[in-house]
């Protein structure tokens, strides 16, 4: 792996078609890592900042564009998630005593997906990696895109599920659908259900 004189790309797989170096748009939240579940949750996001030490470490940040998210707006997270639902993440504290015991059971809050200090800059920042991905694609920007970030598949419409929130993975697909007519379709299989 090299950088090119157009800037930082990695070479096409062996054997493959053409000898053209791929574009490859690395998206990143520095603030990622400082997000906390809770004590004993298995979800740990400063997993995601170890990973992106390691990028730095074994200078990998040279054959990448690094882009940081925009952090998704609640518009843009309304393209898949019900409005409601993203009113109350946005609004959740990490004081979940003052959280209304109704909205709490209807959105699927708790052990498995607590509320947590940061829970919506959270999400934003998941989502707007994703999404900022689909829009280098569709714009021609990158050939690759990664988002240690995103990848939270669980979450439903209008509740969260499996340790995710906001359901970048479709945001990111609604993106891509703007610009390719090609259906992408996805199965994750986990716990023995999926979602899509």
């Amino acid at each position: 792996m090299a950088a090119s004189g157009e800037g930082a790309s990695l070479p096409s797989p062996a054997g493959g078609e053409d000898s053209r170096r791929r574009r490859v748009s690395y998206f990143y939240e520095p603030t990622i890592g400082d997000y906390y579940y809770g004590q004993g949750h298995p979800m740990k996001p400063h997993r995601i900042r170890m990973a992106h030490s390691l990028v730095i470490h074994y200078g990998l940040h040279r054959l990448l564009e690094l882009s940081r998210p925009f952090p998704a707006s609640e518009a843009d997270i309304s393209r898949f998630h019900s409005d409601e639902y993203v009113s109350f993440l946005a609004s959740a504290t990490g004081n979940p005593t003052i959280l209304d015991p109704r909205a709490v059971k209807r959105f699927n809050v708790g052990e498995d997906c607590p509320v947590f200090d940061g829970l919506f800059p959270f999400c934003q920042a998941s989502a707007g990696g994703s999404i900022g991905a689909a829009v280098k694609l569709n714009r021609g920007d990158a050939d690759i895109t990664v988002n240690w970030a995103g990848g939270l598949h669980h979450a439903k419409k209008g509740e969260a599920s499996g340790f995710c929130y906001v359901n970048d993975i479709v945001l990111a697909i609604l993106e891509l659908l703007k610009f390719h007519r090609v259906l992408l379709f996805l199965l994750f299989f986990a716990r023995g259900y999926s979602y899509f």
